[in-house]
C-alpha cells in the first residue's frame, strides 16, 4: 500500500496482492478482472468520513509500484482519476451496467479526466452517450 498526502487529506492505494480494509473488499472484488492500472484507493479526506475509490491510471501510463517499500515517485499520481463503482441504466434500452465511474468533482482528480478514454454509449444495443447516457472508465464483466 501507498500513502499519498494531498492537501485536503491522504490516498491510501492498494498493490494487487495486498490485503484491503473492509470498507474496499466490494471495490477489489469487482476490479479483480481489470488490469493493474485499476487499484482500490481509500480517500481520508481531512473532514469527511473515509471513502472507497478506484485510482485509475490511463492506459497508457502503467500504475506504479504501490508496495510499502518502493522508493516514493512524485509523479506517480498524475493523470490518475478516481471513481466509484455504479450501476448505469441506459435510457434508451434499460440494459444496465455495472461501472468504474469517475468523480470528477474530486479536487486535482478530476482535471486529468481528459488523459483517459472513455466508454460512450451501450454496448448492448449501440446508442451513443447522448441517448444512452451511458459514459464510464470502463463497464465491469456481469457476476
Amino acid at each position: 500500500m501507498r500513502r499519498f498526502a494531498l492537501p485536503w487529506g491522504e490516498l491510501e492505494v492498494f498493490a494487487a496482492t495486498e490485503p484491503v480494509p473492509a470498507a474496499l473488499r466490494p471495490t477489489t472484488e469487482a476490479l479483480a478482472q481489470l488490469e493493474n492500472r485499476f487499484r482500490p484507493a481509500l480517500l481520508r479526506p481531512h473532514l469527511r468520513p473515509e471513502a472507497p475509490y478506484v485510482a485509475v491510471w490511463p492506459a497508457n501510463r502503467p500504475a506504479p509500484d504501490l508496495t510499502g517499500n518502493a522508493t516514493p515517485d512524485p509523479h506517480a499520481l498524475e493523470e490518475v482519476v478516481l471513481a466509484e463503482i455504479h450501476t448505469l441504466t441506459c435510457h434508451a434500452c434499460t440494459a444496465r451496467f455495472r461501472a468504474v465511474y469517475p468523480d470528477t468533482g474530486l479536487p486535482i482528480f478530476g482535471r486529468h479526466i481528459g488523459a483517459h478514454q472513455l466508454t460512450n454509449g451501450c454496448p448492448r444495443c449501440g446508442s451513443d452517450f447522448a441517448a444512452s447516457r451511458i459514459q464510464a472508465l470502463t463497464l465491469l464483466p456481469l457476476t
